[in-house]
């Protein structure tokens, strides 16, 4: 299902191509050229008075798109289409030019909402890349990203657009949140400041009417799993997230990172990403441990690293740390509680039903789960996957 709706969105992504490739230098052409989706020249405006008042039109004769609004002073918008960031209806998420989709190795959970991810940078600007951390965006960058579901989960399909969350790069260098909430009818969606909760009716795979409360968050949950350090930081494009194959432009599937170099988004040499880390999909054919470790630093890491607002527990679970220890093993939680449900150890290896972690992760109680915000739902695929982690870990007993 998920494979299926983000291809929907792609059917334009070929034009994408030929907006980065239209000079030597990629996308890091002159900002003051002609946008790409524009087909009128300085020449032709000059030549014929009446085309200042006439619609301009591609070679079929269709109208031509208006270009991305990247006028961030302007920010925020009251409806998500005055962006221009997709064209035609808006239902169909078909993304303008200089738009570009973008996976990731391992997604967030997000009470079992689907994602449609994009991201545009400003014409005549670059990427600075970093193989560990962050990369350096330029300012006026937009990320968007689409929770959707799907209401029949037998053969059909049946999707809906929940919510739409941008973040945006101000010159500040500091990231700015805002959130659009799509009506029924999945025509517009307007800009909310205080969030929601929607109840998502739902055909489960069995064929019985079910239905879901989901949480559109407010700006300031937002920045509580963005923020580390005092700073609120963009999450998925870094080089382990990114180094992931996609069908980008059709069928056949690319690296996400060899195909963004290839088209000039960054600002010098990027080697080959078959060189650099990358993370193993949580489900799919790596080991086992490089399955849990990626699923713990794609849902956990953010706030459970160094500056992030777990930090204080100890528990580090970026995938680069290599002592047991910082990821849980044998470490004492630092506060019991009905967080522990009277466990000793946030990991005992091979007791998983002795262990903190899971056990957080399992429940549904606000005073107990894991992650605390903003999901409702345990993740039941995540939970198997950490469970049967520390069952097959070596170890000594903690004990």
């Amino acid at each position: 299902m998920r494979t299926h709706h983000l291809l929907l969105a792609l059917g334009s992504v070929a034009l994408l191509a030929s907006a980065c490739e239209d000079s030597s230098n990629g996308a890091s052409q002159d900002t003051d050229s002609t946008p790409a989706t524009g087909s009128e020249t300085g020449a032709d405006a000059d030549t014929d008075a009446a085309s200042d008042t006439d619609t301009d039109t591609d070679t079929d004769g269709e109208p031509e798109p208006e270009p991305v609004n990247l006028d961030i002073d302007a920010y925020p918008f009251e409806t998500l289409s005055e962006y221009n960031f997709f064209v035609g209806d808006l239902r169909d998420l078909v993304p303008n030019e200089r738009v570009i989709p973008y996976t990731v190795a391992a997604p967030l959970w997000a009470d079992a909402a689907d994602k449609g991810r994009y991201f545009v940078i400003p014409e005549g600007t670059t990427i600075g890349f970093t193989e560990q951390n962050e990369w350096a965006f330029p300012t006026g960058t937009v990320f968007i990203k689409n929770f959707f579901f799907d209401l029949d989960r037998g053969p059909a399909e049946d999707l809906r657009v929940i919510e739409t969350r941008l973040l945006v790069l101000e010159a500040s260098g500091q990231w700015q949140s805002y959130g659009y909430i799509w009506d029924d009818e999945q025509i517009e969606a307007e800009q909310t400041k205080a969030g929601a909760d929607v109840f998502v009716d739902f055909i489960d795979a069995s064929g019985n009417a079910q239905s879901q409360l989901y949480i559109v968050p407010d700006q300031n949950v937002c920045e509580s799993c963005h923020q580390r350090d005092d700073a609120t930081l963009i999450l998925g494009p870094t080089t382990r997230q990114m180094n992931t194959t996609w069908a980008i432009e059709g069928d056949t599937e690319v690296n996400q990172i060899d195909w963004l170099a290839e088209h000039g988004f960054f600002d010098g040499e990027v080697p080959d990403a078959s060189e650099l880390p990358a993370l193993a999909d949580p489900a799919g054919d790596a080991s086992l441990d490089a399955r849990a470790r990626a699923y713990l630093h794609g849902n956990c890491a953010h706030c459970h690293r160094p500056g992030g607002a777990g930090g204080s527990s100890g528990l580090k679970f970026t995938v680069w740390e290599d002592n047991p220890a910082d990821f849980g093993v044998c470490k004492l939680p630092a506060a019991a509680g009905p967080g522990a449900g009277g466990r000793s150890y946030d990991i005992w290896p091979g007791r998983p039903e002795d262990s903190i972690i899971p056990y957080r992760m399992a429940s549904e109680d606000p005073e107990v789960k894991m992650p605390e915000l903003p999901s409702l739902l345990a993740d039941d695929f995540g939970v198997s996957l950490i469970e049967e982690w520390i069952t097959q870990m070596p170890g000594e007993d903690c004990e």
